[in-house]
């Protein structure tokens, strides 16, 4: 715990000793849509293995917003790769995957089950993931999520437990994405700069192979923790949803991803609307906002 650089490379070694993994992937869904990637494996010599954390945004027709809206497994064989090859490349871009399962991650807040994420698994092979490399990849992943999870709840309890400063403020999100984006620019020329170095110390020089292999995991262990900064869902926003009832967050997540009317709300729940506008009344005055729209920027970070 704490680690993550180490949690997702283990990941993708456990992986590797049931099937091929040629390249692998953890990313997480941050508003606007965006995806923060803070771990990324690419094993071809040409790109050296190892790739930089990145953020991109994803459209409406990728693989990407698919995992989010099916909330289900995608494999490469379900459309022969086309929302897999729809989408951004990364690592050696000279080649190209022939097999591949991506899945969702999940976390429960609140006892919602919500996407918060997704990984995969790729290989220069076709025809090589089976059902139950998928059902494997799903098994790890809850593992994974657990071990996330575990941590958000420690980070939660020290935040309550931390006595208030006079006159502080909240972080303005998108200035801490701003900072780390830069600062992972320049932990890349680093890393790239160990790399020069690795490559030109003889092969007889085996302590000081040693120490510059060493010396690059650290860096690469930089980058990743450096990028999760802003992959890490906000604690407050977790600490509001926890203040709904199940009912509230129910209709809270309808309003904000469909911007559902009340009577449309009513006519799914199966309740009167005179019902959700008081439910709506006390969803909006414990989240803090004044009108609906509010409640999606409120819950950004959850809803799917």
């Amino acid at each position: 715990m704490g680690n993550h650089h180490a949690l997702f490379d283990y990941w993708r070694f456990a992986l590797s000793t049931i099937c091929p993994v040629d390249a692998f992937y953890v990313g997480f869904y941050r508003e606007g849509r965006k995806i923060v990637y803070p771990y990324t494996f690419d094993d071809s010599i040409a790109i050296k293995r190892y790739v930089p954390p990145e953020v991109f945004w994803y459209g409406p027709k990728g693989q990407a917003e698919w995992i989010l809206r099916h909330r289900r497994a995608y494999t490469y064989a379900s459309d022969n790769g086309h929302l897999l090859h729809h989408g951004v490349a990364f690592g050696d871009e000279q080649r190209v995957s022939a097999d591949a399962i991506t899945i969702p991650l999940f976390e429960t807040p609140g006892g919602d089950s919500v996407v918060i994420g997704l990984a995969s698994i790729q290989t220069y092979k076709s025809n090589t993931y089976t059902d139950e490399h998928v059902r494997a990849f799903e098994w790890t992943a809850r593992s994974v999520a657990t071990v996330l999870a575990r941590e958000r709840e420690d980070t939660a309890n020290r935040e309550a437990l931390a006595a208030p400063v006079e006159g502080s403020a909240e972080t303005d999100q998108p200035s801490v994405a701003e900072v780390v984006q830069d600062v992972s620019a320049l932990l890349a020329e680093l890393h790239s700069g160990i790399c020069a170095i690795e490559e030109a110390v003889p092969i007889g020089e085996r302590e000081l192979v040693r120490l510059v292999r060493d010396l690059r995991h650290k860096c690469e262990q930089g980058q990743t923790e450096t990028m999760d900064i802003i992959a890490r869902p906000s604690v407050r926003a977790e600490n509001l949803l926890n203040s709904l009832s199940s009912k509230e967050r129910e209709i809270a997540f309808l309003i904000a991803r469909g911007g559902m009317t009340n009577k449309e709300i009513a006519a799914q729940v199966f309740v009167t609307e005179s019902t959700i506008k008081g439910h709506v009344s006390r969803i909006l005055r414990k989240l803090g906002v004044e009108q609906r729209s509010g409640i999606a920027a409120k819950l950004e970070h959850f809803f799917d």
